[in-house]
């Protein structure tokens, strides 16, 4: 099965919610009006916090600002015909802010449907404490496998790439994905350490493994890395860009991850199943919207 993907790599501007908006909009456009008709993204992927840039100082002040991102987001797919792996956001969970009596903000990534319907979520589970992300939103304690189209797709944001075991839980379970992805901010000055990880992620699991993060100038000569990256499932990188802004457009073929599983059955082979992360699987395709998580 082929699947074409389309990444996003932006530098936000800090706190400017419409401002990302509005680079979000230009860069998907950008895309479309130079695209073959007859070779157009199946799904969409964009950073971690697009919306508000990586300053977690600002994350609950300005998670108020950024609460109609998955409307914009939803207007992106409608329009385009496409689904929709919404990088990340800083969501007020009202349903946990209820019963624990007190706000609780998470980083969240929108999972949307061709039709402009939220179907899923997930929450980071990692939280990067030495930066402050950890006073500033609480953890996810989920891990999310999507289907969509027939195309398995394990999550994870940023901080989550450094837990091996979290991928690992993906390949234990029934529903093993095809294709692992990390969307981040990641800093400039770990960039190798980073690569490193993604390839690594791909052989170890034999998978595609989407290395995605934000670009350009953070705060006080702090970057983001940029250089996104799709590595293959024995780890070769299949593409990647530099540190402008743009996209990386690439399809993705089960076929190939299935050939080499069987090939090479490195995870029939493994010992250790319980890996502490018990993902959900779903189904986007078959779900209804999921309003209620918001």
């Amino acid at each position: 099965m082929l699947k074409n993907i389309l990444a996003i790599q932006m530098s936000s501007v800090i706190g400017d919610y419409n401002a990302n908006c509005n680079k979000i909009t230009a860069l998907i456009s950008g895309f479309y009006d130079n695209a073959d008709s007859s070779k157009l993204p199946d799904i969409i992927f964009l950073p971690e916090v697009w919306t508000l840039g990586w300053y977690t100082d600002c994350f609950r002040e300005l998670a108020k600002d950024n609460k109609d991102a998955v409307e914009f987001l939803s207007n992106i797919a409608k329009k385009y015909n496409v689904n929709i792996v919404g990088g990340s956001y800083i969501r007020k969970d009202d349903k946990a802010s209820l019963e624990s009596g007190k706000e609780i903000y998470k980083n969240s990534c929108p999972i949307i449907n061709r039709k402009g319907e939220l179907c899923a979520i997930y929450d980071k589970i990692h939280l990067y404490s030495p930066d402050g992300e950890a006073h500033a939103v609480e953890f996810g304690n989920t891990p999310l496998i999507i289907n969509i189209e027939g195309l398995k797709i394990g999550l994870s944001i940023c901080y989550d790439i450094r837990f091996p075991e979290l991928f690992r839980s993906y390949i234990a379970n029934e529903n093993r994905p095809d294709m692992l992805v990390n969307l981040s901010a990641w800093p400039k000055t770990r960039r190798a350490q980073y690569d490193c990880m993604a390839k690594s992620r791909a052989v170890e699991n034999q998978s595609y493994f989407l290395a995605l993060s934000q670009t350009g100038l953070i705060k006080d000569d702090v970057y983001n890395s940029g250089y996104s990256l799709l590595a293959a499932p024995l780890g070769e990188t299949v593409t990647r860009l530099d540190e402008d802004e743009g996209w990386l457009f690439e399809t993705i073929n089960t076929d190939i991850v299935r050939t080499i599983r069987n090939t090479y059955p490195n995870l029939d082979n493994r010992k250790v199943d319980d890996f502490g992360f018990k993902p959900c699987y779903i189904n986007i395709d078959a779900t209804k919207e999921a309003e209620a998580l918001l």
